[in-house]
């Protein structure tokens, strides 16, 4: 039975798109999703998962400066797109700790452009760390390490009193399904 590869852990959008199309599309009904630490570990390793599906968004960042763009033509032999769809991402918060003041930051790298225009509208001069999934955000955030954080709003409730909310989003992402040749 093919699998569906896609990035973990299970809070990230990701996972959230990938149950979702199990749900909506009796196609995908029923196959596992297999969650990986990062997409570059998937990209890695497509000879392996043949015949198995990779759900990616469009907006993947990777940390060598890669994107679905280049990761798409680079791996245009490899991938066939089977579906594509758009749906609102999980809603992403702007934390502060109220109690640190080193101006460090935590985020994944797609979402540079939110915490860009933070820091440029506060003319703030962020040190930023990039995990690969907005989950291991909200855990490095809450290890009392940064000032401020982007996760999604699933970690919320692990929020302590000195956490401020600053910002809420939820925009669009493109999905795209491939099935691994």
């Amino acid at each position: 039975m093919p699998l569906i590869h896609t990035l973990g852990p299970k809070e990230t959008d990701a996972n959230l798109a990938a149950r979702t199309l199990q749900d909506e599309d009796p196609h995908y009904r029923g196959l596992p999703i297999q969650l990986h630490p990062d997409f570059s570990s998937v990209y890695a390793n497509l000879a392996t998962y043949k015949g198995d599906y990779f759900l990616v968004p469009v907006g993947y960042q990777g940390p060598a400066g890669d994107s679905w763009t280049s990761q798409h033509y680079a791996h245009w032999q490899e991938l066939s797109i089977q579906k594509t769809w758009a749906a609102p991402t999980m809603e992403m918060l702007l934390v502060e700790n109220t109690e640190v003041q080193n101006g460090k930051a935590v985020s994944h790298k797609t979402t540079t452009a939110l915490l860009d225009d933070f820091a440029s509208q506060n003319m703030l001069s962020l040190d930023v760390d990039y995990v690969p999934a907005k989950p291991l955000a909200a855990d490095s955030f809450l290890k009392g390490d940064y000032q401020y954080a982007i996760f999604s709003q699933n970690a919320e409730v692990k929020l302590k009193a000195s956490h401020r909310i600053i910002e809420r989003f939820q925009p669009e992402m493109i999905w795209c399904l491939y099935q691994i040749k």
